[in-house]
């Protein structure tokens, strides 16, 4: 959530610095915001993955994210040869920003512990306080309704026809999930 708080205020970052988001696609609101919540959900699902089934996790971890860092930085450096230093630097500093607050955030929510030792495991939302669960699952459901108004550039093919002008979309399925994760959130039980 906090990654697409930032995609917006880069957004604003390259409309004062002179971009506009027809020149340079990867700086429009929808795809911050969109790339931000999906690499966050891919990477926390990689996470809990290597999380259960590597032999040294902390390792595997430590390595997997330096390397995505690494992909990541050539990935705007080629941008940015290509199609302009300003646009790349925003797209690279929210790209490093998002990706340390998702790691700080996976840190605490999914421990990895020693070699040899083991992690109690709570539940993840059971470890943040109450204000918090209600302060993210509130933020989600809100992201989850501005996400059904503005998905249009990358809605995909229609699941389901309401009306001749409006169906459920395969873009519309990430609102349900934010969703299903804010009454999931809400529904813990101490």
């Amino acid at each position: 959530m906090l990654g697409s708080v930032l995609g917006l205020g880069v957004f604003v970052a390259a409309l004062r610095a002179g971009l506009r988001p027809y020149r340079h696609p990867g700086l429009s609101p929808v795809v911050l915001v969109t790339y931000a919540l999906v690499g966050t959900l891919v990477g926390a699902a990689v996470w809990a993955v290597v999380r259960r089934r590597a032999r040294r996790p902390r390792v595997v971890l430590r390595r997997g994210v330096a390397v995505l860092a690494v992909v990541v930085l050539a990935a705007d450096l080629v941008v940015g040869a290509t199609s302009g230093w300003v646009g790349a630097a925003l797209v690279l500093a929210h790209h490093l920003v998002v990706t340390v607050l998702a790691v700080v955030v996976l840190r605490r929510v999914l421990l990895v512990g020693e070699v040899g030792t083991e992690v109690r495991e709570v539940p993840w939302r059971e470890r943040l306080p109450r204000v918090a669960r209600f302060g993210l699952a509130a933020g989600l459901a809100v992201l989850a309704g501005i996400w059904v108004l503005v998905n249009k550039p990358v809605e995909g093919p229609t699941l389901l026809v309401l009306s001749p002008s409006h169906g459920v979309t395969f873009a519309d399925l990430l609102s349900l999930v934010a969703l299903g994760v804010a009454v999931d959130l809400v529904s813990v039980r101490r």
